[in-house]
């Protein structure tokens, strides 16, 4: 019976040891200010026509057409390929060359020119939009401009759920200078270069519809966020391994107290 409680509270010491080591890790490794955050969707609720940012700047999503299903973590939002879509209603995005990280999941089966996160005009210069680019049966992460496009060479149209981040760092100014992840793996930079000069004036942030010509998104898309700097490879991995939620510490009392249920369960 000795020991037995005491193998008992060796597994209750490890799995607490493990627990902190973690929770410490992910935190070092993420170090992502609040305030760099502009928004952030989980799609883990449940109405039919708002989705919740939690990015703390209350810019919900008018949602159309989505319905939930399982996603990475928690739900995630199937899209039907004909009309659904996600409107940021009067955030207008990020403008000029101003950094920033986009980072998102997507799957599907289905290779087509999928309508991601897209903002701005479509004018030279003007026009942001993050897609799927099509090669023969495989698609790509790709971002562009009226002109001018950058895409990666993983396919992302394979039926798995792949992790996409679009980064743009401080000091660029054409689309190339972006850095394209797909399941944290950088991609070769292919396309044609092009000046950037995004315009926020007008068109509200979507996530989903045809816009210039694209098509819809076809497929399912969790864990979408936008940040206003260039997020590094540690931080997108951290959002990657953990989920949005855990690495920007959002209510962290009911992390702990579901991490804490698991530890009394020994």
């Amino acid at each position: 019976m000795k020991f037995v409680s005491q193998s008992r509270l060796m597994v209750l010491w490890l799995s607490f040891t493990i627990f902190t080591v973690s929770i410490a890790s992910v935190s070092h490794a993420a170090a992502i200010e609040k305030d760099t955050l502009e928004i952030a969707y989980l799609f883990d609720g449940n109405s039919v026509d708002v989705v919740k940012d939690i990015s703390g700047n209350e810019r919900h999503g008018a949602l159309t057409g989505a319905k939930r299903v399982e996603g990475v973590f928690g739900n995630a939002l199937e899209y039907d390929g004909s009309d659904d879509n996600v409107i940021v209603t009067g955030f207008k995005g990020i403008g000029g060359t101003n950094p920033r990280t986009t980072v998102f999941w997507f799957k599907s089966d289905v290779v087509r020119e999928h309508s991601w996160v897209k903002w701005g005009i479509n004018s030279p210069e003007q026009k942001y939009y993050i897609r799927s680019h099509i090669r023969g049966n495989a698609c790509n992460l790709r971002v562009e401009v009226n002109g001018g496009q950058n895409y990666g060479g993983d396919n992302v149209c394979d039926g798995e759920w792949h992790h996409c981040a679009v980064v743009f760092p401080e000091g660029s100014d054409a689309v190339k200078d972006h850095d394209l992840y797909v399941d944290g793996k950088l991609q070769d930079k292919e396309g044609t270069d092009k000046a950037m000069n995004t315009n926020i004036d007008t068109q509200d942030v979507n996530m989903g519809a045809r816009l210039a010509n694209h098509v819809f998104m076809l497929g399912s898309f969790d864990e979408v966020a936008i940040f206003n700097v260039a997020l590094d490879l540690k931080q997108i991995n951290a959002i990657r391994n953990t989920g949005l939620q855990t690495a920007l510490g959002v209510d962290p009392q009911e992390k702990l107290t579901t991490s804490w249920a698991m530890i009394k369960a020994y």
